[in-house]
């Protein structure tokens, strides 16, 4: 069995694949990356490493975090790293950015939805605060190229059952007085906020707005749908499924979301908007039995647990825009990216 740095560097090699020509002008550049020691920052940092190591594409990079030692501690191979410097600090109280930098991707945010209800001012705040903080340090730089704000696919509120996938032009919005919409209201302030932004100072801009994901990093204390079955299984619990098990989702590979972030980066186009994620749709029950059949025994699966009236609900992005404009792929499958992470999870951290 693989190691799991051994897995993740296999799949950076494999979605690099024949594709780096999409990412060639952020060779021999800077970028820096707010929130990048989360699940999508470690990603990003694991290509763009990938990207140096194998293609002399000679990025450094500024990772910006509140938890940068800790990251430096538990990824030593990315922490060591010579082309990546670590800057610690919250991006509410940010002033400046460094003068080198030519490109700026905005990924701190607070994604827990535990704390939507547990702390949702501060949600709100790191979410459309930290944008703003941003936002004027970037229009300071003089050789910005461009600056990509990671949204979320949340901002197109509750998507109807008989719209199959949803497409970035399309706009509903949650109640705006119901404390569980901060974060998708956040984000869609700071999409409003950026586009004033950009109205008056001509930074150049490009929105990613992703869905749900699953891959190696993504931790499993996470309350998703498919970090909460994944870790059951592991543990030898039984699935439970809130409802019957028809809500639907799709899920991205984390090699693909990376690349398709780095792609939205260097070739977007300004003022655009991108959704990032997979346009396969799964059910609830469908992805439950995916992840069992990789366990012996199977464990078994419960559903209409907890919430009676658990309602049916869907979000599939439609992603023919960013294939079209960015050139980029699903290259891992739903059943692969399932297997692929249940592997890491059982791997040994070695490499």
């Amino acid at each position: 069995m693989k190691s799991r740095l051994e897995q993740v560097r296999s799949d950076t090699a494999a979605v690099l694949d024949g594709r780096t020509e999409r990412l060639k002008p952020l060779a021999g550049t800077t970028i820096f990356i707010s929130g990048g020691t989360g699940f999508l920052g470690t990603w990003l940092l694991e290509l763009i490493s990938a990207l140096n190591a194998e293609h002399q594409f000679d990025i450094r990079v500024a990772i910006y975090s509140r938890s940068a030692p800790d990251f430096i501690r538990r990824h030593r191979h990315l922490g060591s790293c010579k082309a990546f410097r670590f800057l610690e600090g919250d991006i509410r109280f940010l002033t400046e950015l460094p003068r080198e930098t030519q490109y700026i991707i905005h990924a701190a945010a607070l994604t827990d939805r535990r704390l939507f209800a547990s702390n949702p001012t501060a949600v709100g705040e790191v979410n459309s605060l930290g944008t703003i903080r941003l936002l004027r340090a970037a229009c300071l730089l003089e050789d910005l190229r461009n600056l990509l704000l990671v949204s979320s696919g949340l901002v197109y509120g509750p998507q109807s059952l008989a719209v199959e996938r949803i497409k970035e032009e399309s706009s509903n919005g949650f109640p705006c007085d119901n404390p569980n919409a901060i974060y998708s209201e956040s984000k869609r302030f700071s999409e409003a906020f950026a586009a004033s932004f950009v109205s008056e100072t001509k930074v150049p801009l490009v929105i990613a707005r992703p869905f749900a994901f699953v891959g190696p990093y993504q931790s499993l204390a996470l309350p998703w749908a498919v970090t909460d079955f994944i870790r059951d299984t592991l543990a030898g619990r039984p699935i439970k499924i809130m409802g019957d098990g028809s809500t639907v989702r799709s899920l991205l590979y984390a090699s693909d979301f990376a690349y398709w972030i780095l792609a939205a980066l260097a070739c977007g186009q300004a003022r655009h908007a991108y959704n990032i994620g997979s346009p396969e749709p799964v059910d609830l029950l469908s992805l439950a039995k995916m992840i069992t059949q990789h366990f012996t025994p199977p464990p078994d699966i419960l559903t209409r647990v907890g919430q009676s009236d658990h309602g049916t609900t869907r979000l599939v992005p439609c992603v023919e825009k960013a294939r079209r404009e960015l050139g980029v792929q699903l290259t891992v499958p739903l059943a692969d990216a399932i297997q692929r992470t249940i592997n890491w999870h059982r791997a040994p951290e070695i490499s």
